[in-house]
């Protein structure tokens, strides 16, 4: 058995350097740099889970005016024309607005901390009120804007965050472009 090498220098007796070991102060050191890498890591984690949360309730959101928008675009064009004639002072020449259906309110769709309302709006596109003595006034009623408007407020620490979220699409007659455009006589202007 062979003893390993040994340095004598003055009274000091010491070991070789492989064989020496760390000392407390390295310790130390690697510790506080280890944990200024890791610290802004951390900090990263926390704020990407407050963004998911938000995102996740845009999405929600988001998904409540398509489904909105799906559900009236699957009504037959007539029965939405109805509905925005029905609200005007005289249903044939109007005048016409942008109407409000009611407001929704339902509370499966409420997630932990965030309360959702739904509402959706319909009129004449591209002008709510056409103008009865135009002579493509028929036409310019063979198209509907369909706006969806969600409302959400998030329980925060600050307090609570009102936000909404929009969604509009356009939906035509579906004699619109067959032919039908033509039936309407022109009006010649001297």
């Amino acid at each position: 058995m062979s003893l390993p090498p040994v340095c004598i220098s003055g009274n000091k007796i010491r070991k070789s350097g492989a064989q020496r070991g760390i000392t407390l102060v390295e310790i130390l050191v690697a510790l506080s740099i280890a944990s200024l890498i890791m610290l802004p890591i951390i900090l990263v984690f926390g704020v990407s889970e407050r963004v998911t949360y938000k995102s996740i309730n845009e999405v929600v959101a988001s998904n409540l005016a398509l489904q909105k928008v799906e559900e009236l675009k699957s009504r037959p064009f007539e029965q939405l024309r109805q509905l925005i004639e029905a609200h005007a002072p005289d249903p044939v020449d109007g005048p016409f607005e942008e109407i409000k259906l009611p407001l929704e309110l339902q509370g499966q769709w409420n997630t932990p901390g965030v309360e959702y309302a739904r509402e959706a709006r319909l009129s004449f596109f591209p002008n709510p009120n056409p103008d009865p003595g135009s002579p493509d006034y028929e036409l310019q009623k063979r198209r509907i804007r369909i706006r969806v408007i969600v409302h959400f407020i998030e329980n925060t620490a600050q307090g609570k965050r009102e936000k909404t979220f929009e969604l509009s699409t356009m939906l035509a007659d579906e004699t619109y472009g067959a032919g039908l455009n033509a039936s309407f006589p022109t009006v010649l202007k001297p």
